[in-house]
């Protein structure tokens, strides 16, 4: 998953344009795996330099607990070469007091191109025939990455509620309901919508729940999934993404 930006610069034709993207913008650090990485990637025909610097307080999503204290990062600051990337790595070293317990902490990619040479735009006025010479730079993306470090606890879990069906809606045939067990943790997981009947896979993806947020709907888009099997429809969930194994909550209409 992508989570991209594309910022032409001012004059595209001429010099491409600035095209960034962070292979994903969450890490989640647990007892499987003391560390994280993203890759920072450079579409572009130019070398882009990326700046990871911590996120102001309330810039983003809210946060309950913060794993400033116990987060090492590197590198921040690089620069990718023209469709390159560079790895962004995150490690969590928690301390013998830190209670059992979600911590998050957020980062800002700022992405640049390592030379910017403006582009001189010169206009002369009709009127009284001055001449004025102005320069634009191409935009500046910033990209958010939230961390996730869970200490002491298993992965945090929701609990599905049966199907709602929505049949004058005009744009869903009907939504589960998906519930956090943990009202201050995140939830971070993979949930796959299947035919009941067949099994036959419908859709797939990742449902994220910040810290802050109790539920969330996973609806079914008309046009996507088949109006005939409107009351045929299973959740399945997965406490991590990817999913590995089997799901540990199914939920079907009718059940």
């Amino acid at each position: 998953m992508f989570a991209a930006l594309s910022a032409p610069s001012a004059n595209a034709q001429e010099r491409g344009s600035m095209t960034v993207a962070i292979s994903d913008n969450m890490i989640v650090i647990d007892a499987n795996a003391r560390s994280g990485q993203i890759d920072l990637v450079n579409g572009g025909d130019e070398p882009v330099e990326f700046t990871v610097l911590p996120a102001p307080d309330g810039s983003t999503t809210a946060i309950v607990n913060s794993a400033g204290p116990v987060l090492r990062w590197a590198p921040e600051r690089s620069v990718a070469p023209a469709h390159r990337s560079q790895a962004f790595r995150v490690a969590a070293r928690p301390t013998p007091e830190l209670a059992p317990g979600e911590y998050a902490y957020q980062f800002l990619v700022r992405s640049k191109l390592q030379s910017i040479v403006p582009d001189l735009l010169v206009q002369t006025d009709a009127a009284t025939q001055e001449t004025v010479i102005t320069g634009v730079v191409p935009l500046v993306p910033i990209l958010p990455v939230t961390v996730y470090v869970r200490y002491g606890i298993e992965a945090p879990r929701v609990d599905v509620r049966p199907l709602t069906l929505t049949p004058d809606d005009p744009e869903s045939l009907g939504y589960f309901m998906a519930v956090k067990q943990h009202p201050d943790r995140s939830f971070v997981g993979t949930i796959q919508v299947v035919d009941a009947e067949t099994g036959e896979e419908l859709s797939r993806g990742r449902l994220h729940l910040g810290q802050q947020g109790e539920q969330a709907k996973v609806t079914m888009p008309r046009g996507i999934f088949p109006t005939g099997k409107a009351a045929n429809f299973c959740l399945r969930v997965w406490d991590q993404f990817p999913s590995q194994g089997e799901p540990y909550a199914s939920s079907c209409s009718g059940s």
